[in-house]
């Protein structure tokens, strides 16, 4: 099964549990690991951003 990524249109192959997941509600978006840890990085520093201020 090949999955197309929402955000940068890069096709890629899912891990079993994600591809179950996505059998049962195709309906749900997807995307690839990269956006996955690109996303993860820039919330992390944003975080420590806020907390930074905060103190």
């Amino acid at each position: 099964m090949r999955v197309i990524c929402i955000l940068c249109e890069q096709s890629f192959k899912p891990d079993k549990w994600t591809e179950k997941k996505i059998k049962k509600h195709p309906h749900l978006i997807q995307i690839c690991p990269d956006c996955h840890e690109r996303i993860k990085q820039k919330t992390l520093e944003r975080q420590k951003k806020k907390m930074n201020i905060n103190q």
